[in-house]
């Protein structure tokens, strides 16, 4: 890609040395903030392993149903998901959405994450906590919060594994972000987070059952991968967003929101405003109004460059990681790039 040995000891200068202004290129309007209804929420770049922006991003509150993908969790590591389990009674009594179990029937357990994940059933939490907690809901629970301690998940409380509201139950926008960060390793989670219909065993009466997501951005926001909703009285609208475009992944949280679907459409299209962190490598190397690099030394498109220039930067000094030297990433890329042109960045050639 790099013509010269000039684009070169540019790129590495910028990943090396002092960082780049992250302002846009002079002329390019930047986009503010949206303006949510969400109270707490935060927006995580995971490709570059950074936080792009956040409100009140530690400020414990009600999360209601997203709970269900920590009880994900905890079940498929200790549960083999072609288990057969009975419904217990007191599981379809519950409060709340239900994916209308019946006591005394049988699911696999592989039926009972669909029901909890795609129809946010209530009474498939319980089934499921109930069963991997050796008979003891109570038992399950201290496993989500044993888990929550091992992620760090330090502002986060379970009291029960379907997220009905309880003094005792409580987390905060980053704590949730860690834990879709620890969910993205479990394929089975990937995969039902982005079913967005799903026929399932018929009811002891012959009655069919198709569970619909409760995500209404699946197949209507372009690159939605999941990943819960969630909605109480206490809590409001909750939404937990996994969104990939372009290869870029975005990861959202929405908290005590009047429009958890608007708010995270809104605050997802102002994250893929931003620079990407191939951007930042390349930002040095475009041609700049009054001086700068030359195209003369990379290999660009038009369209590339008439991307760039529309994108907008994260201000300095409102969030700590809008330059490259903030990124957890940027030594790994520095060790990357010394070896792989080592006579320009001083590697071992």
């Amino acid at each position: 890609m790099f013509t010269t040995s000039i684009a070169s000891i540019a790129l590495i200068a910028s990943l090396l040395g002092p960082p780049f202004a992250t302002a846009p290129i002079s002329g390019a309007q930047s986009r503010e903030i949206p303006n949510l209804t969400a109270e707490r929420w935060i927006v995580y770049d995971a490709d570059a392993d950074v936080v792009l922006a956040s409100w009140n991003a530690n400020v414990e509150a009600s999360m209601a149903s997203v709970t269900k993908v920590m009880t994900a969790m905890i079940v498929i590591d200790n549960a083999d998901l072609s288990t057969i389990v009975t419904v217990p009674e007191f599981a379809t009594s519950t409060r709340g959405s239900t994916a209308g179990l019946v006591a005394g029937e049988q699911w696999s357990i592989g039926d009972l994450l669909l029901a909890m994940l795609v129809r946010s059933g209530n009474d498939a939490a319980l089934t499921l906590g109930y069963t991997v907690g050796g008979e003891s809901v109570s038992a399950f629970v201290d496993m989500m919060n044993e888990r929550a301690g091992e992620l760090g998940m330090a502002n986060t409380s379970f009291a029960n594994p379907n997220g009905l509201d309880n003094e005792e139950h409580y987390s905060t926008a980053r704590d949730l972000l860690t834990m879709i960060i620890a969910s993205q390793d479990y394929p089975d989670i990937r995969r039902i987070a982005r079913t967005r219909l799903v026929n399932m065993p018929a009811d002891p009466n012959g009655k069919s059952r198709t569970f619909k997501n409760t995500n209404k951005l699946l197949g209507t926001y372009p690159g939605t991968l999941g990943l819960k909703t969630g909605d109480t009285p206490w809590a409001d609208k909750v939404l937990l967003g996994v969104t990939e475009q372009s290869g870029r992944r975005i990861y959202s949280v929405v908290m005590h929101s009047d429009d958890h679907f608007g708010d995270t459409r809104e605050l997802v299209d102002w994250a893929y405003s931003t620079f990407s962190i191939e951007d930042r490598w390349m930002r040095p190397l475009y041609t700049e109004e009054g001086g700068g690099a030359t195209t003369q030394s990379v290999d660009i498109s038009e369209g590339h460059e008439r991307r760039l220039r529309s994108m907008a930067g994260l201000d300095d000094g409102r969030w700590r990681t809008s330059s490259l030297e903030d990124l957890p990433k940027a030594d790994v890329i520095g060790r990357w790039i010394r070896g792989a042109i080592p006579g320009v960045a001083g590697g071992d050639g």
